[in-house]
């Protein structure tokens, strides 16, 4: 399962950068977010190599209904996840595939096509980033963390954005690079990422990874979920330390 996350991941990926370089047509969503021809076609390809690969496996995307929906495994899909990057060409944009066993994930595979980034993670096997194992970072205070968050509207939304502030000015520093938070959070280089909004599609393939790098991941209320419709993501030793602020 995990070569045929990685050829899905890496083919679709491919297949989005075309349309990348074109600057895909964009509509928009009943929730205003963005959707182009990419994201359709893109996940297209990806469930047609699960189909063709394990045809009794669930599927779950962002963008078309899911299959086999009481299967023990459950592929679950972003095709892009960053399109509002990916639109205005930026190229932090990726490509998620995530395969669950009985609902907990097993497999994690994301793909940075534009600078050929791959990550992955099996369960009970590590994360790695290109090849190279990766371990969160070791630090042990907030006022020494390098903080990533996602869209400030959705802290705004939520009625967080006094915590989102409060946290980033306890905090070292406090920045947001899209889905660079990620790559950078399993390479130790930052030590939260909190994330306001978000589908299950969004959190299962960063969750595995954060864990298997041995960091700690939960929704906002402190427990583990993948459709809570948030997020936190630390090394485990600042995760008490943000979730006490974030609630206060």
């Amino acid at each position: 399962m995990l070569d045929v996350a990685v050829d899905a991941a890496k083919k679709a990926g491919d297949l989005a950068y075309r349309y990348f370089k074109t600057h895909p047509k964009v509509t928009y969503k009943p929730d205003n977010s963005p959707v182009t021809k990419a994201d359709i076609e893109v996940e297209k390809l990806i469930r047609k190599i699960i189909a063709k690969n394990f045809p009794d496996h669930g599927i779950i995307g962002e963008e078309l209904p899911p299959v086999n929906p009481k299967a023990k495994y459950q592929w679950i899909i972003d095709p892009i996840d960053g399109t509002r990057d990916y639109v205005r060409n930026f190229p932090y944009w990726a490509v998620f595939v995530a395969v669950l066993e009985d609902k907990e994930p097993l497999i994690s595979v994301v793909y940075f096509p534009v600078a050929q980034d791959l990550l992955i993670a099996q369960k009970s096997e590590g994360a790695f980033v290109n090849s190279k194992r990766v371990r969160v970072s070791k630090t042990q205070n907030l006022k020494e963390a390098y903080v990533c968050f996602g869209t400030i509207k959705r802290f705004i939304q939520f009625n967080r954005i006094d915590q989102l502030t409060k946290i980033c000015t306890v905090a070292r520093a406090a920045r947001s690079y899209g889905n660079l938070n990620l790559k950078f959070f399993l390479e130790g280089k930052a030590d939260v990422i909190l994330e306001p909004y978000g589908a299950i599609y969004d959190f299962a393939a960063p969750a595995l990874l954060i864990e298997e790098a041995g960091g700690k991941f939960t929704d906002f209320d402190g427990k583990f979920s993948l459709t809570s419709g948030n997020a936190i993501a630390t090394n485990g030793l600042l995760h008490n330390q943000v979730i006490k602020i974030l609630n206060g």
